[in-house]
């Protein structure tokens, strides 16, 4: 009885997240940029980046929709929602995190430094380089 229930919850969530795709991707116009905020797992802590999605094309064979490389605008909607039309102040895209010099561990402990390097240097030397 508990599979019947999941099943039939599974395809309503399915189903309420393919109709907010779907409504996103009519928002959505050529040369237009969207951001979802990305979360990432470092050594030192959990850290959230800005993610670009530029839609550049329109997808002629099936859909209509826009594109942003290979995927349709409800398709990124799927997988990467919500997305935002305007860039959420305060925040970095992984690119500009790194040229800021940030990836130097900023706000780690030296030991959690120590640590780090440690262990990269084993993998470096176990990998004979």
């Amino acid at each position: 009885m508990g599979r019947i229930f999941n099943a039939i919850n599974g395809a309503i969530c399915d189903s309420v997240a393919h109709r907010e795709a779907n409504k996103f991707a009519r928002q959505v116009r050529v040369g237009d940029v969207w951001y979802s905020v990305e979360r990432h797992t470092m050594p030192w802590g959990d850290v959230s980046f800005l993610h670009e999605h530029h839609f550049t094309k329109i997808d002629k064979l099936i859909s209509g929709q826009p594109m942003c490389g290979h995927r349709t605008a409800a398709a990124v909607w799927l997988a990467h929602g919500p997305l935002y039309k305007s860039r959420p102040p305060g925040m970095q895209t992984l690119d500009e995190y790194s040229a800021s010099g940030s990836w130097e561990l900023e706000g780690a402990t030296e030991a959690v430094v120590q640590q780090i390097k440690a262990e990269l240097l084993e993998k470096l030397a176990a990998a004979g380089r």
